[in-house]
């Protein structure tokens, strides 16, 4: 898909979600009508002294394919869970990206309680990968922003649990005070990698 075309998609996608999670139409300026956050219920870092609760995005257990997800290149679910299995003892699919390969999630609804978000990847790489991940949203008039959130890269081959990533959203002007967002992966050049379980945080502690 063109990179304007696959912009304008998930634009439209974004501000979708916000309608469909609110009984208010849009606001006049453009932007998505408010959404309802889900509420958080796992604490699939726990083993790794994270006693947060988290809430996983929708399909971001890779045990559904990439239903609701957008891939670009040859980005695509393959055998081979996190071998953590924190999402249940059956799963047993991950994502998988070559060089260069971009897959943006299903949305999810945040708001300013969302700081982060956290993830299992393993470098497939054979050397020191590094994987630029971003924050999409939807903002006045439908145009797709994004927010920088910190890549992630190491030299490791083994599955880990990333570090928490900033979601870096100004939510003082968010009309009804939340959004839907969604998270794109992106693998740089001469890099390679297997993601699983995608969870957001919204600063409920267990």
């Amino acid at each position: 898909m063109p990179t304007r075309t696959l912009r304008a998609a998930v634009a439209a996608a974004l501000t979708g979600a916000g309608l469909l999670a609110a009984a208010p139409a849009a606001h006049a300026d453009g932007a998505p009508a408010s959404c309802t956050p889900k509420a958080a219920s796992a604490h699939p870092f726990a083993a790794w002294d994270d006693s947060g609760l988290y809430t996983l995005v929708d399909g971001g257990d890779m045990e559904s394919g990439l239903g609701g997800w957008t891939a670009t290149g040859s980005a695509n679910v393959v055998e081979g869970n996190e071998p953590f299995r924190v999402g249940g003892g059956s799963d047993h699919l991950a994502l998988a990206l070559g060089p260069g390969d971009s897959v943006i999630s299903a949305p999810i609804c945040i708001d300013d309680s969302y700081p982060w978000f956290r993830f299992f990847a393993r470098n497939t790489s054979g050397r020191k990968g590094k994987l630029k991940v971003d924050v999409l949203y939807a903002g006045a008039g439908g145009k797709l922003r994004q927010a920088g959130t910190g890549d992630y890269a190491t030299g490791e081959s083994d599955w880990r649990p990333t570090g928490s990533l900033d979601i870096s959203i100004d939510f003082a002007d968010v009309a009804g005070g939340a959004l839907p967002v969604a998270l794109r992966f992106t693998a740089q050049p001469e890099s390679s990698f297997e993601l699983d379980d995608v969870y957001v945080d919204p600063m409920a502690r267990g």
